[in-house]
């Protein structure tokens, strides 16, 4: 089996939501999604594993990402704001609005779906 690939989130208690067994999905842009940011912080693919990292480099569990899709600002389908721990759409937008930079109806982003696997 090929060496897992390693993910990081902005903030660590998003990693122990995840360990929790309550966070299972995320979001990137469609920028950021697919390219290698640095060690840490690697290319997303579904099928491929992903041991979660804190910020300071300690490793948190392994999750498998198994489905990917493209969401619109206007229309957070329900599986990915209760994946991200949310209780609605609305309070999801709330959570993720500077990290879009206040987007506009019609922004698109990638969400990703993932199961802890350890």
């Amino acid at each position: 089996m090929s060496e897992n690939k390693k993910i990081q989130f902005l903030y660590d208690y998003l990693a122990d939501q995840i360990v929790d067994g309550r966070k299972t999905a995320s979001v990137a842009t469609f920028e950021e999604a697919f390219i290698d940011e640095d060690e840490y912080n690697q290319a997303l693919m579904i099928g491929k594993y992903y041991d979660v990292y804190t910020l300071n480099h300690i490793k948190k569990c392994t999750i498998r990402i198994v489905a990917m899709e493209v969401c619109r600002w206007n229309s957070i389908p329900e599986r990915l704001w209760r994946g991200e721990t949310n209780h609605n759409a609305e309070e999801f937008k709330q959570d993720h609005l500077d990290y879009f930079d206040h987007p506009d109806d019609d922004f698109e982003f990638l969400a990703y779906y993932f199961e802890k696997v350890d």
